[in-house]
């Protein structure tokens, strides 16, 4: 498997670099700057094998940004889901907040995710 991460917030979409064979274990070791809206409060992370077809997500997560916004920064594990199944795995995401000039503000994430098909791992 060759994932990716691909990240939402409000209309703003942007996407991690690939990990050749990187499978259930990626480390992407990337940053991704968003724009961030005021009153968005909520991001989309998305894993996917080699491109977005819906038939190659892997997985992913609603995540709260109520915390960063608050605290300027947090990092931890959030939960993957897949298809309707909880605790498919997780993602780990080093938050950090900026103010920008201008009213957007931006997120910088460094990821990777671990245990990603733990169920079908078995």
């Amino acid at each position: 498997q060759d994932p990716f991460c691909l990240f939402q917030v409000g209309n703003v979409v942007k996407r991690t670099k690939v990990d050749p064979g990187g499978g259930v274990y990626p480390i992407w070791d990337d940053q991704v700057n968003i724009p961030v809206a005021p009153g968005i409060h909520q991001m989309r992370a998305q894993i996917f094998d080699k491109d977005t077809n819906p038939n190659n997500l892997m997985g992913e997560a609603i995540i709260d940004l109520t915390k960063v916004l608050r605290e300027k920064e947090h990092d931890g594990y959030f939960p993957l889901h897949y298809r309707g199944r909880q605790n498919c795995g997780d993602i780990y995401l080093e938050l950090t907040f900026y103010t920008a000039v201008s009213f957007f503000f931006f997120f910088f994430f460094f990821f990777f995710f671990r245990n990603l098909y733990s169920i079908s791992l078995y």
